[in-house]
């Protein structure tokens, strides 16, 4: 039996999951590399908003898929903040310590995620050699 959540797979989930925690890397990437640009401000993902959003089947432009199973696209610049307060005297608003967490923070989350899709998948292909014996 498939475990559905809002009308989606638990394996969908799990996928969309891992795609938005890709993104978000991305931005918490694109913070640390720009901490000392003047003028820059830091821009993050809300995983959470962005998350649901894909579940919800809000994720942005929609592309067309040849078979059920494809992987959606999801659109890079779904759900950000732009963060204005607490600027440097270079007007440069990251905080590199906070910059660090949230890449922390993703990477378990990205994690869990995976290793959730791992048994999922594991469990797929013992009942595939189950069948074969």
């Amino acid at each position: 039996m498939v475990t559905k959540i809002r009308n989606i797979s638990a394996e969908e989930y799990l996928i969309a999951g891992l795609r938005v925690g890709e993104i978000n890397h991305k931005y918490i990437a694109n913070n640390i590399a720009n901490a000392d640009t003047p003028g820059y401000v830091e821009r993050n993902l809300d995983f959470y908003k962005t998350l649901s959003a894909v579940v919800n089947g809000r994720g942005g432009i929609e592309l067309r898929t040849s078979h059920p199973r494809h992987i959606p696209y999801i659109k890079e610049n779904l759900i950000y903040e732009e963060r204005q307060s607490l600027m440097k005297n270079d007007f440069n608003s990251v905080d590199i310590d906070e910059q660090i967490l949230r890449l922390s923070e993703n990477t378990s989350r990205m994690t869990v995620f995976t290793t959730l899709l791992a048994k999922k998948y594991s469990q797929i292909i013992g009942a595939i050699n189950e069948l074969k014996r």
